[in-house]
Parts: C-alpha cells; sequence; structure tokens
C-alpha cells in the first residue's frame, strides 16, 4: 500500500484540469458532418436520394474522428481523476507519514528509546513551505487547493519537540512528502535548569510567494525558548497566510504554561495543582500554582501534558 499511497499524493498534486477542446468546434464540424453523413445514409437506404454510400461513409467517419478528438481528453484525465485521492485522504496520509516516518527518525537522531517515552510527551510541529529553499526545484515545491479553500503543500518543516523530566529535544528537518525524503536534520537539548524564558510570540517572515515574488509570507505564529546564555530556539506554530487546513497547525500556548510552571515548581518549590472551573469555556483545563510540601498533593509534569494531549484529541475529535 505504501507504493500506492505514494503515487496518489503524486498523482494529487500533479493533476492538472484539462484544457478541453470547446463545444463550439465540435457542434459547428464534427457534430454536423456525423448527423450529415448518418442523415444521408438513412435517405438513400429510404429510396429517397440516390446512391450517396461512399460520401456517407466518408462523413461518418469524419464525425467519429472529430467526435474522438473532442473526448480524448475526458478520457485522458478521467483516469488520473479516478486515482486522485480526496483531500480528507491526503490528511490522514499526512498524519500517518509524520507519526510512521519523521518520528521514529527524530527518535533515532536524538537517542532516545521510545518505549521509555510518552505519547503526550512528544509535540509535533510542522509547517509548509512555500518560498525558494536551497536545493530544490520551483517544481518541487507546490501546493493544491481544497474543496473546502484551504491548500495541501509538498514540502513541510516538520519540528518536533521531546519533553523529559530534566530537558527538551529538539528535531528539525525538511520533508518532501511527494518522494517521502528527509533533508536538512538539526537537533538540539534545552535543560530545564538553563531556560530563561518561554512564550508564544509572532515574527514577520519576508520569504517570497515562490509563485509571487510580489507578495510577502507575512507574519507567522512562533514558541520562543530562551536560556539562560542567550540561546534561543524558535519554533513556527502556524502561518496564517499559508492558509492550511486547521488540523495541520499545532498552538503550543497550552505547552507555554506547562513549561512555566514546571520551571517555577524546580526553581521556588511550587507544586501544581489541576482543577477544572465551570464556566463559559467549559472543558478548558485552569492550572493553579500555589505552595505545597513536596510528599502532598504532587502532580507531576508527565501527567500535567497527559491533560494537555487528551485535551488536543478532544478538539480535534470535535473538529472533525
Amino acid at each position: 500500500m505504501s507504493s500506492d499511497k505514494r503515487k496518489l499524493i503524486n498523482n494529487y498534486f500533479d493533476f492538472e484540469e484539462p484544457d478541453l477542446p470547446t463545444l463550439k468546434k465540435y457542434a459547428r464540424y464534427g457534430l454536423i458532418v456525423l448527423i450529415l453523413g448518418i442523415l444521408m445514409l438513412y435517405l438513400e437506404q429510404a429510396e429517397i436520394i440516390g446512391d450517396f454510400t461512399v460520401i456517407s461513409v466518408v462523413f461518418i467517419l469524419v464525425g467519429l474522428f472529430s467526435l474522438w478528438i473532442l473526448i480524448k481528453p475526458f478520457i485522458s484525465s478521467g483516469v488520473i481523476f479516478s486515482s486522485k485521492a480526496a483531500d480528507g485522504d491526503m490528511d490522514i496520509w499526512f498524519s500517518e507519514d509524520i507519526h510512521e516516518v519523521i518520528k521514529p527518525k527524530a527518535l533515532e537522531q536524538l537517542k532516545i528509546n521510545s518505549s521509555s517515552i510518552k505519547d503526550e510527551n512528544i509535540i509535533i510541529v510542522p509547517y509548509p513551505v512555500y518560498w525558494q529553499l536551497p536545493d530544490f526545484t520551483t517544481e518541487q515545491i507546490s501546493r493544491k487547493i481544497g474543496e473546502d479553500g484551504t491548500y495541501t503543500y509538498s514540502i513541510w518543516m516538520v519540528q518536533i519537540l521531546i519533553v523529559t523530566d530534566n530537558f527538551i529535544s529538539y528535531y528539525s528537518c525538511i520533508y518532501d512528502w511527494i518522494n517521502s525524503s528527509i533533508h536538512d536534520e538539526r537537533t538540539n537539548e534545552y535543560f530545564f535548569d538553563d531556560i530563561a524564558s518561554v512564550s508564544n510570540d509572532t515574527f514577520n517572515l519576508e520569504y517570497k510567494f515562490i509563485d509571487n515574488e510580489e507578495l510577502e509570507i507575512g507574519i507567522a505564529k512562533v514558541f520562543k525558548l530562551t536560556n539562560m546564555s542567550g540561546d534561543r530556539l524558535s519554533i513556527l506554530t502556524d502561518i496564517p497566510s499559508l492558509n492550511v487546513p486547521e488540523g495541520y497547525s499545532n498552538n503550543l500556548e497550552r505547552l507555554v504554561q506547562a513549561i512555566r510552571i514546571l520551571l517555577r515548581n524546580r526553581r521556588y518549590g511550587e507544586e501544581i495543582e489541576v482543577s477544572e472551573k465551570n464556566d463559559t469555556n467549559a472543558g478548558d483545563v485552569v492550572f493553579e500554582v500555589e505552595n505545597k510540601t513536596k510528599d502532598k498533593g504532587k502532580v507531576y509534569f508527565h501527567q500535567q501534558l497527559r491533560e494537555l494531549y487528551n485535551e488536543y484529541n478532544q478538539e480535534t475529535e470535535e473538529d472533525e
């Protein structure tokens, strides 16, 4: 199925609406000649006119040939269209490839055993690339608009955060989705004791659209993690101008809250109490921080991430 899926993904991006002949040409030439030939043959058989068999046959053949010229693009495009994946298929396959191709690669590069890490501790943040990249041709960087008006992209930057008790591991790569190939892998680690701040921010991307050099990509939402040394990790979480389906982007506001609470816990002895408040946003998890003894009421960080993970899955299911 993997090779078939890859072909379908490729067809999705390669498919172009055929430039079909106009009906005027068909009506003016092919249809008229075909009808005239059939009519002459009928009148000859009814003995209304004389022997025009040869001319009638020629007219019919010319008409049929014109008809073939007309319908050939429909036939060719029909073969492609029948193997063109639906937008929903592409959404599912993108998620599969992220988890089955890229996530194992990230764990391998970071030397992390998958059995020792919880799913909710792995945060995957992809965003599409629609500007010129080194080592990629213009033809490789493409997108298709779906029925809902959003775009599916062929090239992605995939960023992965893996949160442990003591540090955050970071992995990123450029993913050529059509060929399922990984490029420009990068890794890093950020220890909690060295983190100075975490925040959500915005940033202006000055890159130009690959199909419109007059237009800038513009504002992007960014998750920032800054070390005490001044080193900074910036993760793009969303680029509104690229208009991707909602499930492709990832809002890290909840992660920012969780890391802030963890840092307070490690540095100032504050513990985490997770509670739910009955307000207009029912179901939202609200974090309250207060001083506690180490042996009472302790909630570990992986439990905090479990709440975030469950909340994110619930919102995703509701959207579907």
